[in-house]
């Protein structure tokens, strides 16, 4: 990689090290989980996201868009007994007033809440045609932005987890819907590039962190969130580093989304 000097991302993995070892000086193990977003069809770069997850062992959670989601999508994942299928939405469309500085939101209540609740419903009769025993009914939110108000009808709807990105507020906001978001994207997105290794261990190591001592919940599992479509060479390398060392780490345990969300 070349985002910085090699000394500097050996201190990066150096601190991961160092953090994890607390975890496991503490006789405590951190939990930690896998989503990638954006599937909607097979092709080589998820073909290289399923081999890694079968490499590293580590179980990968695929968050589908299914209004563009391809029925190829069910074989293509046959040989990764380790991916499961989460509801991305509905079509990855921002419905949100433009110029307001509002962000991109999906999940919102701009158009109506009857509008996105008959999208999502919608978006999960596709997913469970399509991909069956692989769907676990949860909602990764677009753009990690989906309104709090919604929650209440989730369960109705035959859903049992919602999932964004950050320390979550939450484990379970309402009966019968179980909250665990991500908490490394190591893509920086104004850029369209790698982040950097600094910055990616960093996230991951500010969860942990937080979690070992009390200042966010200790029983949020730790995500790595990538987005195979849109990932470079230096990010490819990353999650690669990232996943094998968490996998080989004795305070690190690994949770299939269909457990985690159970």
């Amino acid at each position: 990689m070349s985002e910085a000097a090699p000394d500097l991302q050996d201190d990066a993995w150096a601190a991961l090290d160092a953090e994890l070892g607390a975890w496991q000086a503490a006789g405590r193990t951190a939990t930690a989980w896998w989503r990638d977003d954006d599937a909607t069809r097979p092709g080589p770069k998820l073909d290289r996201l399923l081999a890694l997850s079968v490499t590293t062992k580590a179980p990968v959670a695929l968050a589908v868009i299914p209004a563009r989601a391809e029925a190829a999508l069910a074989p293509a994942l046959a040989a990764c007994p380790g991916a499961s299928v989460l509801q991305h939405g509905y079509a990855h469309i921002n419905h949100a007033p433009r110029g307001q500085g509002l962000g991109a939101w999906e999940l919102g209540l701009h158009r109506g809440r009857a509008a996105v609740l008959d999208d999502l419903a919608a978006g999960r009769d596709r997913l469970a045609g399509i991909l069956d025993e692989r769907f676990v009914r949860v909602v990764a939110a677009p753009w990690n932005r989906i309104d709090p108000v919604l929650f209440s009808d989730l369960p109705a709807l035959g859903y049992r987890g919602v999932t964004a990105f950050g320390p979550r507020a939450a484990a379970r906001p309402v009966p019968g819907l179980h909250v665990n978001h991500g908490h490394c994207d190591p893509i920086d997105w104004k850029r369209g590039k790698f982040a950097g290794t600094r910055k990616a261990v960093a996230q991951v190591i500010e969860h942990l962190e937080a979690r070992r001592t009390g200042a966010a919940d200790p029983d949020e599992a730790t995500g790595l969130l990538t987005h195979h479509a849109d990932m470079d060479a230096a990010t490819w390398d990353f999650a690669e580093a990232l996943l094998a060392r968490l996998v080989a780490h004795p305070a690190v345990r690994f949770v299939d989304a269909r457990d985690l969300f159970a």
